[in-house]
């Protein structure tokens, strides 16, 4: 009897993992880099990638600021290298253009901050334009879908570790711990030597910005390979040149 009885418990236990496997099977994935932005961000997020304005609640729904606001200049940096082939600038094989990013209004309890950026289109010629970007400004992406995505907090941090572990590839000209605004980059370019607590995360948590809005670095660049890890990021065309000492806002 006490066989039949264990027999009888397994083939019900059994019956009930068939029955909701099913519906674990119908469960959407989860989204690994991006959180679906609601209907109230959506516009936010179009503006941000380019779309058309929202007046009123751009800013504000971010949750952020806005990740681009110029101020002066040509205007060149939105999109400045999404025309390049992005696999080989991931490898380190492009040298153009190079931009260098001078913070010019700064301070760690300052949420957005002024950005002054020369690009360099060859070793001799160069623009410059200035404008503000958030720290916390949230980063978009139309998705494949045509909705309008934001990064979540994991892609956040695998980007400041992309740009955190860019250095100038052997035998390429760099100026070493120097920092310049060109056309050479430092050895490494996002890695600064500010000792002031907060300034440097969020010098890094700007560049990033920059980073994105400029298509310098992109979503490809935040999966892991077949390997699980993230495909080293070489390409080291972007750099911070440094700080203006009159920017400063935390005296």
């Amino acid at each position: 009897m006490a066989a039949g009885l264990a027999a009888a418990l397994l083939l019900t236990a059994y019956s009930a993992a068939a029955q909701s496997q099913p519906e674990q099977e119908e469960i959407p994935n989860k989204p690994g880099f991006f959180r679906q932005l609601g209907t109230s961000l959506r516009n936010a997020g179009q503006e941000m990638v380019g779309g058309k304005q929202v007046e009123g609640r751009a800013k504000s729904a971010a949750g952020g600021g806005a990740i681009y606001a110029p101020v002066s200049g040509a205007g060149k940096i939105q999109g400045l290298f999404k025309s390049d082939n992005h696999q080989l600038a991931q490898q380190g094989k492009l040298d153009w253009p190079r931009v260098a990013l001078t913070y010019t209004e700064w301070g760690a309890s300052l949420p957005c901050w002024s950005v002054e950026a020369r690009i360099w289109t060859s070793p001799s010629a160069s623009t410059t334009e200035t404008f503000r970007t958030c720290a916390n400004a949230a980063m978009t992406e139309t998705d494949d879908l045509g909705d309008v995505a934001e990064l979540n907090t994991s892609a956040l941090w695998k980007g400041r570790d992309a740009l955190m572990g860019v250095q100038v590839p052997a035998g390429k000209p760099n100026t070493g711990a120097n920092r310049s605004t060109g056309p050479n980059s430092p050895a490494q370019p996002f890695v600064i030597n500010v000792s002031r607590p907060g300034v440097s995360d969020r010098a890094v948590d700007v560049a990033l910005r920059v980073a994105w809005v400029s298509g310098f670095i992109q979503t490809a660049d935040l999966h892991p390979g077949a390997s699980g890890l993230l495909t080293p990021f070489k390409d080291s065309r972007m750099w911070i040149a440094g700080f203006k000492p009159e920017g400063n806002r935390d005296r």
